[in-house]
């Protein structure tokens, strides 16, 4: 399943998952089905992928990118998490594609689930993201992963709102806000429909939608104070205006008036949940 968002700039890989009890990051009252996302961000002179999706999509994801790069077979990685919904396709496509840098948090290799013949290849090419602030500076530094040499890059921050070490991206280039595991509330009742909430879609979230998949991964909500947590992303949207939401669960949210819409739902959930 590939989902073209930017034509020549920004494509949706991945497939579907199934609501059906067996998942433990969507609420027990959730139904339908939740796309499994990871983006490929394509220029003439170079492509990086966020994330790789689940294993179970695989075939999708091999599919998604060699219809995306066509004869190029090189590409950067950068993962937002180091969880198996991150992570899981890194080697069958290093098996299939040359990945020149690897982009990752925490101390981990993902590297080092390889046999050893086909790591020792990668070897040099795991780059750590650092957010710290440097210098005595009091504002963390942003790393910019560069896509292509045209002068393309996602920037990299850490969230307020994540559980592991987690990273966000921000395209300019497209709008395009990559969130990881928040704002991953949009399913959809047939596998088959796009996973796309645009302007002209019927949008049935609710903000308690958007509770029950918040607690559902972040429990310690329950008992945080989140007025903080509102703040800072009110911040962030204000700062960078995206046209998209790019979670690596749930529905793609692209377009002003979704984006807002999705960001007011989130403001008050955590108000809810904080309350």
């Amino acid at each position: 399943m590939t989902t073209t968002l930017i034509p020549g700039k920004l494509t949706a890989l991945g497939g579907m998952i199934p609501i059906d009890g067996r998942v433990s990051w969507v609420p027990s009252t959730a139904e339908g089905w939740q796309p499994s996302n990871c983006y490929l961000l394509t220029e003439d002179s170079g492509a990086l992928l966020v994330d790789s999706g689940l294993a179970v999509h695989r075939e999708e994801v091999l599919d998604g990118l060699r219809s995306s790069l066509g004869g190029r077979g090189e590409l950067a990685v950068f993962f937002t998490r180091g969880e198996m919904d991150c992570v899981s396709n890194l080697e069958p496509i290093s098996r299939e594609f040359d990945i020149s840098a690897l982009f990752t948090g925490g101390v981990v290799n993902p590297f080092d689930a390889f046999d050893d013949v086909h790591r020792m290849r990668y070897q040099g090419r795991r780059k750590q993201i650092d957010t710290r602030s440097e210098g005595g500076d009091s504002m963390p530094r942003a790393p910019r992963l560069e896509v292509g040499a045209g002068g393309r890059a996602l920037e990299i921050e850490s969230p307020l709102l994540r559980l592991l070490p987690t990273f966000w991206g921000w395209d300019a280039e497209t709008g395009a806000l990559f969130t990881s595991d928040v704002f991953t509330h949009g399913v959809v009742r047939d596998p088959a429909a796009s996973r796309v909430i645009d302007p002209s879609t019927a949008d049935p979230t609710t903000v308690d939608d958007v509770v029950g998949h918040l607690v559902a991964k972040y429990e310690w909500l329950r008992k945080a104070t989140t007025n903080r947590l509102c703040e800072w992303l009110e911040d962030r949207f204000s700062a960078l205006q995206p046209e998209i939401i790019a979670p690596a669960r749930g529905c793609v949210l692209r377009g002003r008036p979704v984006v807002e819409r999705h960001l007011r739902l989130m403001l008050q959930a955590l108000r809810t949940v904080g309350a």
